[in-house]
C-alpha cells in the first residue's frame, strides 16, 4: 500500500473521529432537503391556483391557459441548491480543509508522520485525495436524496437525460467545493492561529460569494444570492462597464450560470460556451492544489502545535 494511500484512509477516518465528516453531510443533506420541500411547495401552490383557474375558465365556457409546468423543467424543484451550495455548502469545505490541516498540526500528528521516510507530496495527495473522497461521497448521497425527492414530488423517476443532468450539476457541485477545501487547507498552512486561520478562509468566502459578483455584475450584496438576477448597472454606471469584463473569470459567477443552465433553464449550452465557463472553476482549482502543495513543501512541521 502506498504513502498516499495511508495518509488518505487516516484522514478519511479523523474526519469520521472528528464527526466533521458527519456535520458536512448532515448540513448538505439538509441543505438539500430544505431546497426539495421549497420546490414541491411552489409546485404544488402553483399547481392549486391553476386548477383552480382551469375550474373558473371552463365554467365560463372560455378556454384554459396551458399548465406552466409544462414548459419548465422538473429539475428546476431543485434550482435552490445553486444558492445554497456557494452560501452554505463552500463554508463547509472550507472547515473540511481547515481541519485537514490543522488537526494533524493539533495532534502532533505531523512532527511523528514527517520523523520517518514520508515524502511531502505523498502527504499533500493523501490529503487531497481523502478530502475528494469525502466529498464524492457526501455528493452521492444528496444526489440519492434529490432522485427520491423528485420521484415523489413528480410521481415517477427522473428520466435518463434529467438524472444525467443531476449527475453533473452534483460533479460541478463537488468541484466547486473541492476549491473552497484547498482555501481551508491553504489558510491552516498560512496562518499559525486555528481561529485566525479560520477567519482568513471566511473572508476568502466572502470575497468569492458576494464581492466579486458584486464588482462584476453590479450586484448588491443580497442580489448576488439570486442566480437569475441580471443588473441593470453595468450599462448605467461606467465603473460597473469596466468591472463587468472580469466577469468571464468570476468562479461563483460561473458556477451559477452552469449550474442554473442545468437545473433551472433546462438549455443545452454549446461545448465552447460549457469550457467557457468550467475554464475559471478548474484554473483556480489547480491554482490553489499547485499553491497548497506549495506550502506543504516548505512548511515546517516541527512546530509546536496549533494554538490560538
Amino acid at each position: 500500500m502506498s504513502m498516499t494511500t495511508v495518509i488518505a484512509r487516516h484522514h478519511i477516518k479523523a474526519l469520521r473521529r472528528q464527526k466533521t465528516f458527519v456535520l458536512m453531510l448532515s448540513v448538505l443533506l439538509l441543505m438539500t432537503a430544505v431546497s426539495g420541500y421549497i420546490g414541491w411547495s411552489t409546485h404544488s401552490t402553483i399547481l392549486r391556483i391553476y386548477e383552480e383557474t382551469v375550474a373558473t375558465l371552463s365554467a365560463a365556457g372560455m378556454p384554459a391557459p396551458p399548465n406552466p409546468f409544462d414548459a419548465k423543467p422538473r429539475l428546476s424543484l431543485l434550482n435552490n441548491m445553486v444558492i445554497y451550495v456557494p452560501l452554505i455548502g463552500s463554508l463547509m469545505a472550507i472547515l473540511l480543509g481547515h481541519v485537514s490541516m490543522m488537526g494533524d498540526r493539533q495532534a502532533g500528528v505531523t512532527r511523528i508522520i514527517f520523523s520517518r521516510p514520508v515524502g511531502r507530496s505523498s502527504y499533500f495527495w493523501g490529503k487531497a485525495a481523502g478530502s475528494a473522497i469525502a466529498l464524492a461521497a457526501i455528493m452521492v448521497a444528496c444526489l440519492a436524496l434529490s432522485t427520491a425527492g423528485l420521484t415523489l414530488v413528480n410521481g415517477n423517476l427522473p428520466s435518463v437525460p434529467e438524472f444525467i443532468r443531476l449527475v453533473l450539476f452534483f460533479v460541478l457541485s463537488g468541484t466547486y467545493l473541492l476549491v473552497f477545501t484547498l482555501v481551508g487547507a491553504i489558510t491552516a498552512l498560512l496562518v499559525r492561529s486555528q481561529s485566525l486561520a479560520l477567519l482568513a478562509g471566511v473572508a476568502i468566502w466572502v470575497i468569492f460569494t458576494f464581492a466579486t459578483p458584486e464588482l462584476t455584475s453590479g450586484l448588491r450584496p443580497v442580489a448576488s444570492l439570486n442566480p437569475v438576477t441580471d443588473p441593470v448597472t453595468v450599462s448605467a454606471s461606467p465603473f460597473f462597464r469596466v468591472t463587468s469584463k472580469a466577469k468571464p473569470v468570476s468562479v461563483n459567477e460561473q458556477y451559477k450560470a452552469l449550474s442554473t443552465s442545468i437545473l433551472s433553464d433546462g438549455s443545452h449550452p454549446g461545448a465552447a460556451e460549457t469550457v467557457g465557463r468550467l475554464a475559471p472553476i478548474v484554473a483556480v482549482l489547480f491554482l490553489l492544489g499547485g499553491g497548497t502543495r506549495w506550502l506543504v513543501g516548505r512548511h515546517d512541521f516541527s512546530e509546536e502545535a496549533a494554538r490560538d
